[in-house]
């Protein structure tokens, strides 16, 4: 969700003409609409709180039932919301208010004000932090619900703030990045031609794959995980893994999340995070499959491919887009006054095109790689916790384990297994069922939501596989590393024609 939050939030801060209200007053007609557009949002949201809270409070042995039905119904008002934005700034002429009224002097001339685009999109975010409001007493209900004897669950304002933080990292930030470039074009066009500028530009997204990591501790509020057994048994595996890292981190969330996840390209400002929640449910052997699938992704060296990809891929997606605008200006038939006139009208709206097809195309390849990519490091993770002996049927205190994760065995394959649908919350596994219109719709939702690890039981399915058929899982291995290979090699040969074919002077003014 947060990357598609990130790219209709950037879609919304184009610097697009938008359109004007459907009738007079244009202020008062976009205000009135806009107001009641998030106060029906708001409504759905309070309304789902209630019965949530009221259901639970009646009925407190529901609460499996209501905890999935409310999981649901938060995934659908999410993109109500995003929705009804749209219609918004579309439709309500709350884009167009907030484009013509928000307007400064510069050099004699009309602009709009430094950092106005965030108005745009200021509906969504008043939408936001309302249903965080709104939604608290509802996650607190359901929460006691399921963990009765359990932690409190933490204060209205420490719900909000953990919200805020999350936010404010994973999707108001590259946001940010997009309309500070717009400010300072607007209002510093000589330095954004400059090439310095221009390899700044591309240096931003680099920079920020590396020094990320020193941001996680203070914007979500990261603490040094303390000294204890739990600790020592995580820093005595990295070492048998020959995992370096900085620190090992907690995150507080108050038993909200279960989860896990490593930051950080250089061993020197990398950090593994745990959330509390998951070093209270898990037990020590799947905490240590968990630590392994982590180190997994760095074994490997995901962090450094995903970041040779994205740098390759829109590189090669601002060529094809500088190719395409190359043979429209070209081109005798647009030449005509009536294409003429129709490209002098709708100038603006050809920068939302681009944006939708970096969505489409990450959403799919870059997709395709999480997923392969996620379930190598959950074979790492099996590793982790495996012994030399591949038939064996269980580990005790006398189990030695191979340096380095080498080996695979059934219950190391099983131990990681079980903590990974702890983490995923799996249900119990239902009866089969024939392939049907709803079932086939339910999967492409399912594969939807998770298409950047891939649903839980299937990752599982796969791991567990690998018990009866050894032989596959070194097959996987060279699927993976050629799929990676040639998807390199695909991206590399396109920008090399492009670029020559586009010119690299061309390309890189517009990077």
């Amino acid at each position: 969700m947060p990357i598609l939050l990130v790219f209709a939030l950037v879609a919304a801060c184009l610097p697009i003409d938008w359109p004007v209200p459907p009738f007079a007053p244009e202020r008062e007609t976009a205000a009135a609409l806009t107001g009641g557009s998030v106060a029906l949002v708001l409504a759905l949201a309070f309304g789902l709180r209630t019965w949530v809270v009221v259901t639970l409070r009646r009925d407190p042995d529901r609460r499996i039932e209501v905890a999935q039905a409310y999981g649901r119904c938060r995934r659908l008002l999410f993109f109500v919301n995003i929705g009804a934005v749209a219609a918004c700034v579309l439709s309500f002429g709350w884009g167009w208010l907030v484009r013509s009224q928000l307007q400064v002097q510069w050099n004699g001339e009309s602009q709009l004000a430094p950092f106005a685009e965030f108005a745009v999109p200021l509906p969504y975010f008043v939408v936001l932090v309302g249903c965080w409001v709104i939604y608290y007493d509802a996650e607190r209900a359901l929460y006691h619900a399921l963990h009765v004897g359990r932690r409190v669950f933490w204060p209205r304002h420490a719900y909000l703030l953990h919200n805020a933080r999350q936010f404010l990292l994973m999707v108001l930030l590259p946001v940010g990045l997009v309309v500070t470039q717009q400010t300072l074009t607007r209002f510093a066009p000589e330095t954004t031609r400059t090439d310095l500028y221009r390899a700044a530009s591309l240096a931003v997204v680099p920079a920020m794959l590396l020094f990320m990591p020193l941001l996680l501790k203070p914007l979500l509020g990261l603490q040094t995980m303390p000294p204890g057994a739990t600790r020592a048994h995580l820093e005595a595996l990295a070492q048998r893994l020959n995992f370096r890292c900085t620190d090992f981190l907690l995150w507080p969330t108050h038993g909200a999340a279960v989860n896990a996840l490593i930051a950080g390209l250089m061993p020197r400002v990398r950090y593994v995070v745990f959330t509390d929640r998951i070093l209270e449910d898990l037990p020590q052997d799947e905490l240590d499959a968990v630590l392994g699938h982590e180190i997994g992704h760095a074994k490997h060296g995901h962090l450094w491919f995903y970041a040779a990809f994205l740098a390759l891929s829109l590189s090669v997606l601002a060529a094809l887009g500088l190719l395409v605008d190359q043979q429209l200006r070209a081109s005798d038939a647009l030449k005509r006054p009536e294409y003429e006139a129709w490209l002098k009208e709708n100038e603006t709206w050809l920068a939302l095109p681009p944006v939708v097809l970096v969505a489409c195309y990450l959403f799919v390849v870059f997709g395709a790689l999480s997923r392969r990519c996620e379930r190598q490091a959950d074979v790492f993770g099996c590793k982790s916790v495996s012994c030399g002996n591949p038939t064996c049927t269980g580990h005790d205190a006398a189990t030695v384990f191979p340096p380095g994760g080498n080996a695979l065995c059934p219950t190391g394959i099983r131990t990681f297994a079980r903590a990974l649908e702890r983490v995923g919350e799996v249900p119990p596994p239902a009866a089969p069922e024939p392939w049907t219109l709803r079932r086939v719709v339910r999967e492409a939702r399912v594969w939807a939501r998770h298409w950047l690890h891939g649903p839980v039981p299937h990752r599982v399915a796969f791991l567990l596989s690998l018990i009866e058929r050894p032989a596959a899982e070194p097959r996987f291995q060279r699927r993976v590393f050629t799929f990676k290979c040639g998807l390199m090699l695909i991206l590399t040969l396109a920008l090399v024609a492009l670029g020559e074919t586009v010119g690299w002077r061309d390309l890189l003014d517009v990077m």
